[in-house]
């Protein structure tokens, strides 16, 4: 059975739906296109020119497309990512897997800003670089955190073993604390990558604590 709509058609066979239109090639009307969907897509391409525009979309590339506030939020996101952190969930839909990443990455840094110290400091005769993570740990930027944490924890150990703190510290402690501190627990594998680090530190003389939430 031909369903015709204003610009594509739905083909229904045994309870299988796809839908058909033609794509406009470099200038010129190419050949017609299918694509599967299902019945309550076929009712929504039915419904207006809108509904039938959004389904074609939907049908070819899996994303729904943006609307103009969409566009606005998108836009803002761009030029202010640390925003994003919040509501990582509906702002993962606005953007494709590449550029959602790399956003990702620019507001991770500006909160954990990876090449600088948060603080420094001595107690009880124990040299205490501290690391202050406010970054949550939300599946769908898990990885990019953990990339991240790992260069500071490395920039914190470079530091420490070149002695860049001997001038103003002098250099006679019992031990180097990297001090970490989370403002969300960290998830199985944040646990997971802290207990490799502290099994990398341990032939040496730093050390790492670890502080977490109530």
């Amino acid at each position: 059975m031909v369903h015709k709509g204003d610009g594509f058609v739905v083909y229904e066979t045994n309870g299988y739906y796809e839908i058909g239109f033609f794509k406009e090639i470099g200038g010129a009307m190419g050949p017609e296109v299918c694509y599967p969907i299902n019945k309550e897509l076929m009712v929504k391409a039915f419904e207006s020119s809108r509904g039938a525009y959004e389904v074609m979309i939907y049908a070819e590339t899996g994303r729904w497309p943006l609307s103009k506030q969409d566009d606005i939020d998108r836009n803002y996101i761009r030029n202010h990512p640390e925003t994003m952190l919040s509501n990582i969930e509906d702002q993962r839909e606005l953007f494709d897997v590449e550029e959602f990443k790399a956003l990702v990455k620019k507001a991770i840094s500006s909160e954990l800003k990876p090449t600088e110290l948060d603080a420094i400091g001595t107690v009880d005769n124990h040299l205490e670089v501290l690391l202050v993570d406010s970054v949550g740990w939300q599946e769908e930027i898990e990885t990019v955190h953990l990339e991240i944490l790992q260069e500071k924890i490395n920039n914190y150990i470079y530091f420490l073993e070149s002695k860049q703190y001997v001038e103003r510290y002098g250099d006679k402690f019992d031990k180097k604390v990297i001090h970490i501190t989370f403002q969300y627990s960290p998830s199985d594998n944040g646990l997971a990558f802290l207990a490799a680090v502290q099994k990398v530190l341990q032939p040496t003389d730093m050390s790492l604590k670890v502080e977490l939430p109530e």
